[in-house]
């Protein structure tokens, strides 16, 4: 007899956007759950960075991984959407197994170390990497405008 567990994670391979979700809940059981928090704590990094002024980048090099980044953002949304299906244990029957591996399969969807935790947490990481690089490629343009501004100044 198969064990729960193993069903419930070999169901993932089987749901929408089944490959991705194996790949993201690979991705989850091979960093953890304190490396993805450590990876969400070096995005936050990131973004205070930009905010202060610690780095600046280029609209025409930030654009396109803004781009790319939208592009994984909307596609995650799209895979989370679709998962929605695991809200609901599977209907296994009413027998006494079956209503215990649709718990395990249920608990297995959902926990903080399912797919769909750290599809969430990846989408989090996505958007506050692409915020930014919006914030560093501003900060940019707003110090060459002051220098533009500056040079014209000394001009006139």
């Amino acid at each position: 007899m198969s064990d729960p567990m193993e069903v419930a994670t070999g169901a993932a391979a089987i749901a929408p956007g089944g490959a991705l979700v194996s790949a993201v809940s690979a991705l989850n059981k091979s960093m953890g759950i304190e490396a993805m928090a450590e990876v969400t704590r070096s995005a936050d990094r990131l973004v205070a960075s930009a905010k202060s002024g610690g780095f600046t980048v280029t609209k025409e090099a930030a654009d396109p991984i803004i781009k790319v980044l939208e592009e994984f953002i909307d596609k995650v949304d799209k895979v989370r959407v679709e998962m929605k299906v695991f809200d609901q244990a599977p209907k296994l029957g009413n027998h006494e197994y079956g209503l215990l591996a649709a718990h395990h399969m249920h608990r297995a969807a959902n926990d903080e170390q399912s797919a769909r935790a750290a599809l969430a947490k990846l989408q989090i990481i996505l958007e506050k990497s692409r915020d930014a690089l919006r914030i560093a490629s501003k900060q940019y343009r707003e110090q060459e405008d002051s220098v533009l501004d500056s040079l014209q100044d000394k001009e006139d």
